[in-house]
């Protein structure tokens, strides 16, 4: 089945470092440069797991963009190019435990060429970024909208923040576009809806409410995940790993790529034991992705680079 991938390419600069970094001073760290970006992490994933992807993508003709072309093309990822005046970069910031937090240059993805990028394809995924970006997020959601019903949408993640009125118009988004499958945090769920959700059983729950048409997976890392839609809940915990979490950035997207591969062969709305198999097989994505360095680290599970 042929997947398109809407998202960010970034450059991921990424500081691990034992003590926290004091002003005027100089502190020891490790830091690296790798290739991320939700959109191209989650179309990674899927490629290293066989699946055939295109990845509409703002890479523009500087030295960050040919690594991250060059990076992707190394992977089988078929890049569609939507352009740019430069290439979206990210710092992760990496704490002992290896959470992370992210200091983003995002770059706004041109709705130009999407209509073309998804010709053809079974399963859209959109990241969040792309909907919640208020430059050309109605647009998206217009190209989204107007796929064919035998299309199928999904969208995840955007680290959307506190603001009422961004909410509502991302709501109008999604609606607009018909998701299938909404992926999203606790906190985005909590944001998205402008309220605050106690748990990820309740947030997937709300979200189901708010969206009757779609199937809402909430995911909490160690917590594990839970999803709800049309009379039906459940949850799955999350992973056990003999080895310590190394690196959260990417994580999440690599439980959505499973996620999808997961669903992506299921009749919808899938029954609740193939969602449930697809989430656990998500949980274990993300748990393995976790212990690398990266976000689009190679795990044991994956193939070595082409």
């Amino acid at each position: 089945m042929a997947i398109t991938v809407i998202g960010d390419s970034t450059l991921d600069v990424t500081v691990r470092s034992s003590e926290a970094p004091r002003l005027g001073g100089d502190v020891p760290a490790r830091i690296s440069i790798s290739p991320g970006g939700q959109g191209a992490n989650v179309a990674v994933r899927l490629v290293r797991a066989g699946a055939d992807v295109r990845l509409a993508t703002a890479i523009a003709d500087d030295a960050a963009g040919r690594l991250l072309a060059e990076a992707l093309e190394a992977d089988g990822v078929v890049v569609v190019p939507l352009g740019a005046a430069r290439s979206g970069m990210v710092i992760a910031l990496l704490d002992a435990d290896g959470e992370r937090a992210m200091l983003s240059d995002r770059v706004t993805l041109e709705p130009a060429g999407l209509a073309a990028a998804c010709a053809g394809a079974q399963w859209v995924h959109c990241s969040g970024y792309a909907l919640a970006d208020d430059a050309t997020g109605d647009a998206v959601a217009e190209v989204l909208g107007s796929l064919p019903p035998s299309t199928r949408v999904s969208a995840g993640g955007g680290s959307l923040r506190e603001d009422s009125a961004r909410a509502t118009r991302v709501r109008a988004r999604l609606e607009a576009v018909g998701v299938a499958l909404l992926v999203v945090s606790r906190n985005e769920a909590a944001a998205l809806l402008d309220r605050p959700l106690p748990s990820l059983a309740a947030a997937a729950d709300a979200l189901a409410g708010a969206f009757p048409e779609l199937i809402a997976v909430v995911t909490g890392g160690v917590a594990g995940s839970s999803a709800a839609g049309r009379g039906f809940a459940l949850s799955v915990p999350a992973v056990e790993q003999a080895t310590p979490m190394l690196d959260a950035t990417g994580a999440g997207d690599a439980y959505l790529a499973a996620l999808i591969l997961g669903l992506i062969a299921a009749e919808w709305p899938p029954g609740v034991p193939a969602l449930r198999a697809a989430m656990e097989r998500g949980a274990r994505g993300g748990a393995l992705v976790s212990r690398v360095l990266g976000a689009q680290g190679r795990t044991s599970a994956e193939p070595m680079a082409r």
